[in-house]
């Protein structure tokens, strides 16, 4: 019975992703295939690259550098470091790599049976019988578990020396992993293309500081591990989901970070604390503090008070790094294209801010032609969205999609018309997202009530999963009545809905064992049920 239950703390601890590079006793090379397969070991390597480079002139580096070390070394009595890997297998410098580099792109007139430089083309890694080329930078990212070589087999890559991996990349990996990021993951994130790589930029002075700060503000939130990814933290479960403007944010200058932090909190009065609300944060603290300021001060000439620009400065960070001309042109087009003043244009635009971070004039004519036909009806997509100026945003795709989902679970067009006319916000849904494909099981295998009860209002429709399933479970835990409809679970706050638990509870002489709702969701999150619909679905 959940009654007994307590909550229960996750105790959080870094893991690391495991593809490691072992060098075998018998003094052969790490392979991909079984042991049984290896043809050949590092001495008989060496010595086929000395006969090599009797015939050819262009004997690769790195069939020496790897001979020299076989030649050098002794058995080894347990399996050696990374440090130990990379002293055997990638110790060379930026000009080896280089030269790698250079003499893998050019084709030779001849066949070369000594050396297979080829690459398993599933996955991108190297074959068994290239690892002899590994430069370090991907002898660092095998370690990881990285096995997509050919993302990051550009000249600027290879060139990167072991110096500058180690004190550079190897901890960038090694902080990404401890934040509970998958290898796949931190492949989204590195290999963003930004003006200071995330890869090259300085560990000790820029990500380390920044990662720091990310992790300082997040603290505020109140983060629940995901059972599916318990080791995700506050700060990964952000950068997962964010990999371009968290590879930005983390290679920025951190006295830029700095010195916008200074001015949001003299100019607007955001701390840390309110950043923290902000679903967009790595792109807010990318921002510039002078073309934040820009853009501040042209909303202030507008009477638009310092707490409202805070409000869409937190909603819609990326507005704040337009040029003022660009804010002013596209609330002309939202002006011109709803029909309103300015004025009214102003106030749209202050409570929903995003509608300011679209190009109105290409977007807004092709919704609002086919929101015309589907109601069939001239200016009627005009007033949908006077109604709702949100759909504003929508694209004419996204209305059809929305309309086709509905569509595709028996809702004829008349059905979906009068819905659409009564609650038009119902058009931003996608019942296909796999959010809303998580709500959908839950109605159909848990919720007594169906989807067109949920259709009734958009507040039920648009509750959070975890809220509705929650606040069911602890109604069918007391064995109280359903009401007839999901008002008291979508809509009611914690507070309220408490409190209609608690009398009916009272009438029946019973009390209820938790001081808030708080208490009683992190006990239901513990639970099967919790595990299964309390989180939402990881992004892959």
């Amino acid at each position: 019975m959940l009654r007994a239950l307590s909550r229960k703390g996750t105790a959080s601890r870094p893991w690391a992703w495991g593809l490691e590079l072992l060098l075998l006793n018998d003094g052969s090379l790490p392979q991909n295939r079984p042991a049984a397969d290896l043809p050949a070991s590092l001495p008989t390597l060496t010595l086929r690259a000395d006969e090599q480079q009797q015939q050819h002139a262009s004997f690769n580096p790195w069939q020496g550098l790897l001979g020299s070390a076989a030649s050098a070394r002794q058995r080894p009595a347990s399996l050696p470091s990374l440090s130990g890997i990379r002293a055997i297998v990638t110790a060379g410098t930026a000009a080896d790599c280089a030269s790698v580099a250079k003499s893998s792109g050019r084709q030779d007139k001849g066949p070369d049976s000594s050396t297979d430089t080829s690459t398993d083309t599933s996955t991108g890694a190297p074959s068994s019988s290239s690892a002899a080329q590994l430069c370090p930078l991907h002898a660092c990212l095998l370690h990881h578990g990285i096995t997509d070589l050919a993302a990051f087999s550009a000249p600027r890559h290879l060139a990167l020396s072991q110096e500058a991996v180690s004190s550079n990349v190897e901890p960038k990996l090694a902080a990404l992993a401890a934040e509970g990021l998958s290898p796949k993951q931190i492949v989204q994130l590195v290999r963003v293309r930004t003006t200071s790589s995330l890869l090259s930029c300085s560990y000790q002075d820029t990500f380390q500081p920044n990662l720091q700060l990310l992790r300082q503000i997040r603290a505020y939130i109140d983060h629940r591990p995901h059972p599916k990814n318990p080791h995700l933290t506050a700060a990964g479960n952000l950068l997962a989901n964010s990999p371009a403007a968290a590879a930005m944010y983390l290679s920025r200058d951190p006295s830029k970070v700095q010195q916008l932090l200074r001015w949001l909190e003299g100019s607007l009065g955001v701390g840390l604390q309110r950043l923290a609300g902000c679903k967009d944060l790595c792109n807010a603290l990318a921002l510039s503090a002078d073309a934040a300021s820009a853009v501040c001060l042209s909303l202030r000439e507008h009477q638009v008070s310092a707490e409202r620009v805070a409000h869409m400065l937190v909603r819609q960070p990326t507005l704040f790094g337009y040029r003022p001309a660009v804010m002013s042109a596209r609330l002309g087009a939202l002006q011109q294209h709803l029909g309103l003043d300015a004025a009214a244009a102003l106030k749209v635009a202050i409570a929903h801010p995003n509608l300011l971070a679209i190009i109105m004039g290409s977007k807004l004519p092709p919704l609002l032609r086919f929101l015309d036909g589907y109601m069939g009806e001239v200016g009627a997509g005009r007033r949908l969205l006077r109604a709702q100026p949100v759909l504003a945003a929508l694209s004419a795709a996204a209305a059809e999609r929305s309309i086709g989902s509905l569509a595709a679970r028996g809702y004829s067009q008349r059905r979906i018309q009068a819905v659409v006319s009564k609650h038009p916000i119902i058009l931003a849904l996608d019942l296909d997202s796999p959010l809303q494909q998580q709500k959908l099981m839950w109605m159909e295998r848990v919720s007594p009530w169906t989807l067109d009860d949920y259709l009734a209002s958009p507040s039920y429709i648009t509750a959070a999963t975890r809220r509705l399933s929650a606040r069911l479970a602890l109604l069918r835990e007391f064995r109280l009545q359903l009401p007839s409809s999901p008002g008291t679970i979508a809509v009611l706050s914690n507070v309220n809905f408490m409190a209609v638990v608690r009398q009916q509870l009272a009438r029946q002489g019973q009390e209820l064992p938790w001081a808030s709702w708080a208490q009683w969701e992190d006990a239901w999150l513990g639970t099967e049920e919790g595990r299964e619909w309390g989180f939402p679905p990881l992004k892959e």
